[in-house]
């Protein structure tokens, strides 16, 4: 209810609600393919690749491509890409607050660097499995085991961004450190 000024009599707005849709809503192809390659390098098992999403006003989520094969070749399925953004989202450590529903479609792609993960191991280890982790992990020790084991450091790339409304694939131009 409203009042008026003075001793008027009280005034009842009404307020029609409305649903109000997201300003951007994700659409997530059911699979990302990854096509890594390099001029002087046949070997590319084991490359991490990370998509660095961006949701909200605060810090971005980081989603990874499982290691790649000989060929440089990955895929990460929809539901995995979802599961570590609802991952992310719980720890809650760094203060997030889009959600997948929101998150701008442009996503910049790197490598992986396993260097910090490397020096802070005893952090990196505290954390219980998240409920999309538990599905892919064993222990934390696992799961630690496979990112830090990867192959990055003996590559380079220039980060770029990718629109995954547009595209299911990324390639991307690694060279040799």
């Amino acid at each position: 209810m409203l009042y008026g000024q003075g001793n008027a009599t009280p005034h009842v707005m009404r307020i029609n609600i409305i649903s109000v849709k997201p300003l951007i809503n994700m659409k997530l192809p059911k699979k990302i393919y990854l096509q890594i390659r390099c001029e002087k390098e046949t070997d590319l098992n084991g490359l991490i690749v990370q998509l660095k999403v961006r949701a909200g006003r605060k810090n971005p989520y980081y989603i990874f491509f499982p290691k790649t094969d000989i060929n440089g070749e990955a895929a990460l399925t929809q539901d995995d890409f979802i599961g570590q953004f609802d991952d992310h989202f719980e720890t809650g450590l760094m203060d997030y607050d889009g959600s997948i529903e929101i998150a701008e479609p442009e996503i910049e792609v790197s490598l992986f660097d396993s260097t910090l993960m490397m020096k802070n191991k005893k952090l990196a280890m505290a954390w219980p499995l998240l409920k999309n982790e538990k599905s892919k992990w064993s222990s934390r020790k696992e799961q630690y085991s496979y990112m830090v084991s990867c192959a990055n450091s003996r590559f380079k790339m220039k980060p770029f961004f990718f629109n995954v409304e547009e595209y299911d694939s990324i390639t991307v131009d690694v060279e040799t450190k």
